[in-house]
């Protein structure tokens, strides 16, 4: 079969009703509650990590857990899940509250950063899922309205959270906000939902953004916030994280048991695009299955990571868009990755060429010192193609826990070198 050169926006636009679907299956994304993918019906797998965290949450008005797991394995979409089956499958029956998205961790965040985040959060999520029209009379959150505006606006002109909401300025509101204010809000609005019978849920993601150097000490600085009656708080990050939560034991102590996702198998992978399919068929339409069962297993079990297989997928029906509808098999895959592969070492110098073939030939990550020796590449001279290639997103560097000093480098994860290797070898 051919590969397409191009493809136009409008010919990736129409791709998908040649198959009878209305987008694609393969969105690379976390599933979140406002996605047009219906998390409550295309969620598979992690039964036993579903029953543990609803457990842990039901059984007390004040939780802590933290969610770990490498790139990719579903970490947000996990906790996405917890959040709709607690805080939307039932509606106004349920019991919890949450936000519309994940609060994503930002590396300068202190103790007042923090606060302002999820208070921002907190109240953009009451205007989308219109809690007020729920039966929901909360009058914190008018001053957390007016607090946050006036929070947010030295940074961002007074937008919050993309909704372009302002304060008055009638409004009497101190210019310097200390966070034992944002704290009163925060407990304010806690206790209003407890008087309500709900709890409220806050899951916040991409801690891998705070140098794990400081996070032990962030952990530090808002351990009282965590415990604050009537919320339940959610972190993810990559396993890296529990270490620096371990260091500081007053705050790993009020933690839960962290729950740890591993991969999902290939049979929950295969669940998952097929009723990712079901919820994306036009209707009256034609559906046309546009993968092999047995490609995609051998895809997914060959990368263990479901991000990067539906990216994979999702390229190579893009090249492969004018003889649609078809399936995508192995043949289809490995032309896609010959033509990225070369599209990738054509922009590639001497230097950065010998540093990807060595490490495409390593089993996991080498240090500095080992790929210079590998490579025949002076320390010195290793500076700037090592920053080239970081920043072109073919390389990823981590940092010795025991010795800052000792740094480690290995191919990506998310580029097409790792599986053209994988699949050649």
């Amino acid at each position: 079969m051919a590969i397409q050169e191009e493809t136009s926006p409008e010919d990736a636009h129409s791709v998908w009703p040649k198959y009878g679907l209305r987008e694609s299956p393969f969105t690379t994304g976390p599933t979140t509650l406002l996605s047009s993918l219906p998390i409550g019906k295309v969620f598979s797998g992690r039964t036993e990590e579903t029953t543990k965290l609803l457990r842990i949450i039901c059984s007390s008005n004040n939780t802590r857990t933290f969610i770990s797991g490498n790139f990719g394995v579903g970490k947000t979409t996990f906790s996405n899940y917890i959040r709709w089956k607690l805080c939307i499958e039932r509606q106004s029956k349920a019991h919890h509250v949450t936000t519309s998205t994940e609060i994503k961790a930002q590396s300068a965040w202190g103790s007042k950063e923090f606060l302002l985040a999820t208070l921002s959060a907190v109240y953009t999520s009451s205007l989308i899922f219109r809690w007020d029209q729920h039966g929901l009379k909360l009058p914190a959150l008018a001053r957390i309205g007016d607090y946050v505006a006036i929070g947010t606006q030295k940074a961002v002109q007074g937008s919050i959270a993309g909704t372009g909401v302002g304060v008055s300025s009638t409004k009497s509101v101190p210019g310097a906000i200390s966070p034992e204010i944002y704290e009163e809000l925060l407990r304010a609005l806690s206790q209003e939902l407890l008087a309500q019978g709900k709890q409220l849920i806050l899951p916040y993601d991409n801690l891998e953004n705070i140098d794990s150097m400081h996070l032990a000490d962030f952990f530090r600085m808002i351990r009282d916030y965590l415990q604050i009656e009537g919320i339940h708080f959610i972190f993810m990050g990559p396993p890296s994280c529990l270490g620096a939560l371990e260091t500081y034991p007053q705050a790993h102590s009020t933690f839960s048991q962290p729950i740890v996702l591993g991969p999902l198998n290939s049979y929950h992978v295969l669940e998952i695009l097929k009723k990712r399919c079901n919820s994306l068929t036009i209707p009256e339409g034609t559906y046309l299955s546009p993968y092999e069962e047995t490609t995609v297993t051998w895809l997914y079990e060959t990368l263990n990571n479901i991000r990067f297989a539906f990216k994979v997928l999702e390229d190579t029906m893009l090249s492969t868009e004018q003889q649609a509808p078809c399936k995508i098999t192995m043949h289809e895959i490995k032309a896609v990755q010959e033509k990225e592969k070369q599209a990738i070492f054509s922009t590639l110098t001497q230097h950065e060429t010998k540093i990807i073939t060595i490490l495409l030939d390593v089993t996991g990550k080498i240090t500095m010192t080992d790929l210079a020796q590998r490579t025949g590449i002076l320390p010195t001279n290793l500076r700037h193609p090592i920053k080239d290639l970081l920043d072109k997103g073919l390389i990823t560097i981590t940092t010795s826990d025991k010795d800052r000093r000792k740094k480690y480098v290995r191919i990506s994860d998310n580029t097409y070198l790792r599986l053209f290797y994988s699949t050649s070898k």
